[in-house]
């Protein structure tokens, strides 16, 4: 429940300020999942390992997308 507070709140938030980029939504949305992770403990074995699964998806979006962004200000030319 406080997971779904706290995206409703970020979106809103992002729309609010008029930002259009989905890179900035994924990581901030990535930022309040492994928060709530985190402070969910202890999570069930079943769904901890489902959390295990989603993290790691989200961190390697979320560092594709950091990635390409500090490649973008250094100019390097990304096929």
């Amino acid at each position: 429940m406080a997971q779904l507070v706290l995206y409703t709140v970020v979106i809103a938030f992002l729309a609010y300020l008029g930002i259009n980029d989905f890179a900035i939504y994924i990581s901030l949305i990535t930022l309040v999942y492994l928060v709530t992770i985190i402070t969910a403990h202890p999570l069930p074995p079943g769904a901890r390992g489902v959390a295990n699964v989603i993290t790691a998806i989200l961190v390697a979006v979320f560092l594709y997308f950091a990635v390409m962004r500090i490649l973008q200000i250094l100019g390097v030319a990304v096929v």
